[in-house]
């Protein structure tokens, strides 16, 4: 039986287009960064990562069977399980009892760095994402110990839900060069100017 498939010059095209992509992104290769809590995130093994999105649509019955749906609002809380790595000094212990004890459950701000700059000596990313507001739980308690387990580490399961809001929408960020560029390229269809003078959030045009 003989079977179709693309040609080397189709192929080819397909590779182009997916080397303008990007590299495959290796699932390793991102951390998650406690604030005040730093050089933990080379004992978080397991965390999602943060995407923006809509709450399900919700269904519209019209009359006569017809049916539509309608989207959801965006979705600002999310929920994610989290695994950690216990050090023989517990350090994983000592940061849910400073949870409980100093943060009353909730870590104001934790931050995912997709890919790495330079050589990577930096946490620092290619992107960033600020997860806000982390109330983290260990509802399954501080691992598993098992007579047996002679070559496994210790893991520690937790849950976290978190506020999300984009990569946008990073508090103390500005559209103003957003918005002057979008009136500067209208102005310009319209008559010709463009601004000459920018100043404490105040464009004027020319």
């Amino acid at each position: 039986m003989k079977t179709k498939t693309p040609s080397l010059t189709a192929y080819r095209k397909q590779y182009q287009t997916m080397k303008s992509l990007g590299a495959a992104m290796l699932a390793c290769n991102a951390v998650l960064v406690i604030d005040g809590y730093e050089n933990l995130y080379m004992l978080l093994q397991n965390f999602q990562r943060p995407i923006c999105s809509h709450h399900d649509p919700a269904d519209v019955d019209l009359a006569r069977g017809l049916q539509m749906h309608a989207a959801g609002t965006r979705k600002t809380n999310f929920e994610s399980q989290w695994t950690f790595i216990e050090t023989e000094s517990g350090v994983i212990s000592q940061f849910a009892d400073d949870l409980v004890n100093i943060h009353d459950g909730v870590i104001p701000l934790a931050r995912v760095y997709d890919g790495f700059v330079d050589d990577g000596d930096n946490i620092k990313g290619l992107r960033e994402y600020e997860l806000i507001d982390c109330a983290i739980t260990f509802a399954d308690g501080g691992g598993e110990i098992d007579a047996a387990s002679r070559s496994q580490i210790l893991q520690v399961q937790a849950n976290c839900r978190y506020n999300f809001f984009g990569n946008d929408s990073k508090l103390g960020s500005s559209s103003t060069d957003v918005f002057a560029n979008t009136l500067n390229s209208a102005l310009g269809a319209l008559g010709g100017l463009t601004s000459t003078f920018s100043s404490d959030n105040v464009t004027i045009f020319g």
